[in-house]
């Protein structure tokens, strides 16, 4: 028998998961999106609490803005919608059918406006919901998250171009008011009209002059960033969405303060590797690939991705002492970096879903196609070469090398666990009736170790026999992510350690759990180790 599991918190989650656009309320509260956690949260910034505003689904939301009713408008870029909530009213649908609507905001008199970013369109939003969006400007430079001031008069970035423009309302005529400041994420106002700018991927908070389009460095935030809110008092407030974080910045000393901390974004496929002679845990974070030490819970970012950047996001990962590896299914991409410097050193485009990843020794690349049902060989010689090592497979997301010609995989649709041959393609059942097993690893002993995330454990498998046994379950795995494949949406990443211990990854706290072998019977402690 397999010695029993406790359940460890080894990097906890942020309560707020994934934060994308902020805006105070009329009650001085931080209002936070989340399209990931499909909710609408609320943050008292003196105290850092954060409670629920609007849950899933309906608080999908990537910017909110208020109107001066109090009426609290978001966009749901995912499902194409603007929706809205009168205050003490319940959400609706205000607009539909509109792809890649990203950023909104109200005019004093109580005017919506809104920019498809992806598309390049600008329209202004019946607040009735009874005619359609009515388009002011198109092909501008990819508006982003925008501030109109008293005079009709709209500051925003233009993502694409790496310019601040202002948009005349009333006429439609867009003025350039600054350039050379990097990818722009977003643009804001305080109550003396001083603009502030977010630099996306450099991380840099700016003041810039809107005469002469100067600019001055406020302060320098780990990137990648995605909104800023100005309360009251003028101070600013940053969210970053890799961490699920809110920052406060003092906009004269430039001071930074934590409002809500977090470590993680949207923690997927986990590897572990080793670092000046230590374990190391390499981590698939949706906007970086991040390394953890395993004992204090320590996390730093070895690669920072973002939206506008490629490679964009990470689900899955592997790695070397050379070379990091990672699936963005996002992209339908697979990428190799130099693992010292992050360099892209390879990039294949096209693959149907990608997720578990395995580094043949020839230095290529395996990778689990999850639409297509196939393992796939990826040349470093020539990318447009692709192999087909087996096909026919229902839903593959695990992958792990189980020899020198043979590799066991997870299929999620079918509920089983393989052994395929490289060389003929051969596949050999090893377990099957489990509920959408995801990530595996494998154990000093020859057993393997499957996150069987429809069941909300993880089990080991004796290859030999095929009994199954469960380690730990109840856990916090399996969510729901807009924007990503059903129904694995984000795989469940597992890694075995030297001394037994197995780390997990956690969809839902959006965490990384330690399980130590010996201490209980799978249940769950409290014990947090960062």
């Amino acid at each position: 028998m397999p010695p029993a599991y406790s359940v460890e918190t080894l990097v906890a989650g942020s309560p707020l998961h994934g934060a994308k656009g902020i805006r105070f309320g009329p009650d001085g509260a931080l209002y936070v999106c989340s399209v990931v956690a499909q909710s609408l949260f609320r943050v008292n910034v003196v105290t850092g609490a954060v409670t629920t505003a609007v849950g899933a689904p309906h608080g999908e939301c990537d910017d909110v803005a208020f109107a001066p009713d109090g009426t609290m408008a978001w966009t749901a870029m995912p499902s194409a919608e603007i929706r809205a909530r009168r205050p003490a009213g319940e959400p609706y649908v205000l607009a539909s059918k509109l792809p890649l609507i990203n950023p909104l905001g109200y005019t004093a008199d109580g005017r919506l406006y809104a920019a498809q970013i992806g598309i390049d369109r600008f329209v202004e939003i019946d607040v009735t919901g009874e005619q359609p969006p009515r388009l002011i400007a198109k092909g501008i430079g990819h508006l982003n998250s925008f501030d109109i001031d008293a005079n009709q008069q709209l500051y925003g970035p233009l993502a694409g171009l790496e310019q601040i423009a202002r948009i005349d309302l009333a006429s439609g005529e867009v003025t350039i008011v600054s350039t050379g400041l990097g990818v722009l994420s977003a643009v804001k106002l305080d109550s003396k009209g001083r603009l502030y700018a977010l630099g996306w991927d450099s991380g840099k908070l700016f003041r810039v002059n809107v005469e002469t389009g100067t600019a001055e460095v406020i302060t320098i935030i780990e990137p990648p960033l995605d909104s800023l809110a100005i309360d009251a008092d003028d101070m600013l407030y940053v969210s970053q969405p890799a961490r699920s974080a809110i920052v406060k910045v003092d906009p004269v000393s430039g001071e930074q303060t934590p409002v809500v901390t977090g470590k993680l974004g949207l923690p997927g496929g986990l590897a572990i590797t080793t670092i000046d002679g230590k374990e190391t845990l390499i981590v698939a974070d949706d906007f970086a690939v991040r390394h953890i030490d395993p004992q204090t819970g320590e996390v730093w970012a070895t690669v920072n991705l973002a939206e506008f950047m490629d490679p964009a996001s990470a689900s899955d990962v592997t790695a070397t002492n050379e070379v990091i590896v990672l699936s963005d299914v996002r992209k339908s991409r697979v990428y190799m970096l130099d693992r010292s410097t992050g360099e892209t050193l390879h990039k294949w485009r096209r693959i149907d879903t990608p997720y578990g990843l395995v580094l043949t020794d020839t230095g290529d690349v395996i990778v689990a196609s999850f639409d297509s049902g196939q393992l796939i060989k990826l040349s470093t010689t020539d990318r447009k070469a692709r192999e087909v090592i087996a096909d026919e497979l229902q839903g593959p997301v695990g992958v792990i090398r189980a020899g020198p010609d043979a590799l066991y995989v997870t299929e999620a649709l079918a509920g089983s666990v393989s052994r395929v041959t490289i060389s003929t393609g051969a596949k050999a059942l090893i377990a099957s009736g489990l509920k959408q097993p995801e990530g595996l690893a494998m154990l000093g002993n020859g057993h393997l170790v499957i996150v069987e995330a429809g069941a909300r454990q993880v089990i080991e498998v004796d290859p030999a026999t095929g009994i199954t046994t469960v380690l730990a379950g109840n856990l916090p795995i399996g969510a729901v992510v807009p924007g990503t494949p059903e129904p694995v949406y984000v795989p469940a990443g597992i890694a075995a350690g030297q001394d037994g211990v197995l780390y997990l990854t956690s969809d839902v706290e959006r965490s990384v759990l330690r399980l130590v072998p010996g201490k209980g019977a799978g249940s769950r402690v409290s014990r947090n180790l960062n």
